[in-house]
């Protein structure tokens, strides 16, 4: 269960998701709101944290995020709970998807979309720094070494 957010709490945007991501809950409705997470860590505490606050079994909800890159992901990952979401809003890169033993490149630029299905490995190898909105299923993601 989300902790109670007023909608006054709610509406003091605007937000920079950069710095202050949103949890938006699976389900539809006045019960189940968009949470800014002011003061988020981006780091592992801040996500085990953000899981064990905001996402119930069976309806985890996604993280919405800003995050910049400026070289290549250091690791792969996998979203075990739902399929990621990747819009680019700068830079360009290369995501990788592993995909039944196979890995399938796709190039990204402004304005590209890229969909990291769930339980499907993905690492990014980025040519000019990149940000991007990330919208994840951020319970049960999985991290490995490249």
């Amino acid at each position: 269960m989300n902790p109670p957010v007023s909608a006054s709490d709610r509406a003091t945007g605007p937000y920079d998701l950069s710095k202050t991501p949103i949890h938006l809950g699976s389900q539809v409705g006045a019960d189940n709101p968009a949470v800014p997470l002011p003061g988020f860590g981006f780091d592992g505490p801040a996500f085990e944290g953000y899981i064990a606050r905001h996402c119930t079994l069976g309806a985890p909800g996604r993280l919405i995020m800003v995050e910049s890159t400026p070289k290549n992901w250091g690791a792969w990952e996998c979203h075990t709970e739902g399929d990621e979401i990747v819009i680019v809003l700068e830079g360009k890169a290369e995501f990788i998807q592993e995909i039944e033993g196979e890995q399938h490149k796709t190039p990204v630029g402004p304005g590209s979309t890229v969909i990291n299905p769930a339980g499907v490995w993905h690492t990014a190898d980025v040519a000019e720094p990149m940000k991007a909105i990330y919208i994840t299923p951020c319970p049960g993601t999985q991290h490995r070494a490249r």
